[in-house]
């Protein structure tokens, strides 16, 4: 889908569009997983492995321009300063050797993988790609990560 191929659509209408139908591609029901106490679109939580990924279409102004941004929390820092520290020099080495399309960061004290695009532009396969790659790290990395620096896993959490 081209930005504005129709001259009504706009760049925020489109990426809504294709990330409900990547969510339906993966079986799931985009409007029972939408994240909105409203349940408008434009903010979707889907349970992938162990991990919960975040899908979130923001537009900005007119809805011309925007990001698409795909966040999956996966774990909460070890208390103690020096096991937080070999845990991020990890995420860090990791960034830079292993992973491609996402990263690693915090938010609000918590570890996530994080992957972001403009919405100028976007495409079904540029929509598959961000929402698998978060998916695939989170459920790949917490496991690993929680165990080799007694991280708590935000699946295990209440």
């Amino acid at each position: 889908m081209a930005l504005f191929e129709d001259g009504t659509e706009t760049a925020w209408t489109i990426a809504v569009k294709l990330v409900e139908r990547a969510i339906a591609d993966l079986g799931l029901d985009p409007v029972a997983v939408r994240a909105r106490e409203d349940g408008s679109p434009g903010l979707w939580a889907i349970q992938r492995g162990s991990a919960t990924v975040v899908i979130s279409v923001v537009a900005k102004g007119d809805g011309r321009e925007g990001t698409l941004r795909v966040l999956a929390p996966i774990l909460t820092p070890p208390a103690d300063p020096a096991g937080q520290s070999r845990l991020f020099r990890r995420l860090l080495e990791l960034n830079g050797s292993e992973l491609t399309g996402a990263a690693f960061g915090l938010l609000g004290g918590d570890v996530v993988v994080v992957a972001e695009r403009s919405i100028v532009d976007l495409d079904a396969s540029e929509t598959d790609a961000l929402l698998a790659v978060v998916a695939d790290v989170a459920d790949r990395y917490d496991d690993e990560l929680a165990a080799q620096f007694g991280a708590v896993r935000i699946s295990d959490v209440g």
